[in-house]
């Protein structure tokens, strides 16, 4: 042991005696340590390492030195259950893809019965006004867009000054004659007072 403790001191670069020296070439053991010591720091220092021709024949010795150990063929007992498992197996199979396709099929009419509430919310037929409020249905109630006879003769007057004022401005561009005072005047009397039938 004191041995191959100076062997990895005088590879680390102490200095060790001669003594030691002429030891480590006579003895086979610490040629073979010291071998083996240089390999590994090789290895942790991530170095290639060289193998020597001995190492591929030292393999192949190993190799057909070893031995090997013949198994024994299991014989496989061929009882009720085995012959259960060769037809439940593909029965069960079956059973998975039924399962699966029960759940697809199911998920795609859920998706879509939700689809179908949201559209059958909207009503389809609106049997309200937009107002809504509910009108009566007769021919005596007055009809809430007619305009009354009131209206009418407002909407009438309104009509007649705007094209007494067009006439009078279509004559003051022409040049022709110009309107006196007392045609304005009258125009601007006959617009506010009601035209009677």
């Amino acid at each position: 042991m004191q041995q191959k403790e100076t062997l990895s001191a005088y590879m680390d670069g102490h200095n060790v005696n001669g003594e030691f020296t002429d030891t480590l070439c006579n003895s086979d053991d610490l040629k073979q340590a010291w071998a083996d010591y240089h390999a590994i720091r090789s290895v942790m220092r991530g170095e290639e390492i060289i193998l020597g021709s001995d190492f591929s024949a030292k393999m192949e010795q190993l190799l057909e030195n070893e031995e090997i150990e013949k198994l024994k063929p299991v014989e496989q007992k061929k009882g009720l259950l085995l012959k259960l498992k060769s037809w439940s197996t593909p029965i069960m199979q079956a059973g998975i893809a039924a399962s699966v396709c029960l759940v697809a099929v199911l998920g795609v009419n859920m998706f879509n019965s939700a689809d179908e509430v949201a559209k059958t919310e909207q009503p389809v037929l609106q049997t309200l006004p937009f107002s809504n409020s509910a009108q009566q249905v007769s021919y005596n109630a007055p009809v809430k867009d007619q305009p009354t006879e009131e209206q009418l003769e407002s909407q009438q007057r309104r009509i007649n000054a705007l094209l007494q004022n067009h006439e009078l401005q279509r004559r003051a561009n022409i040049g022709a004659i110009s309107p006196s005072e007392a045609e304005k005047t009258k125009a601007q009397t006959s617009s506010a007072q009601p035209t009677q039938k």
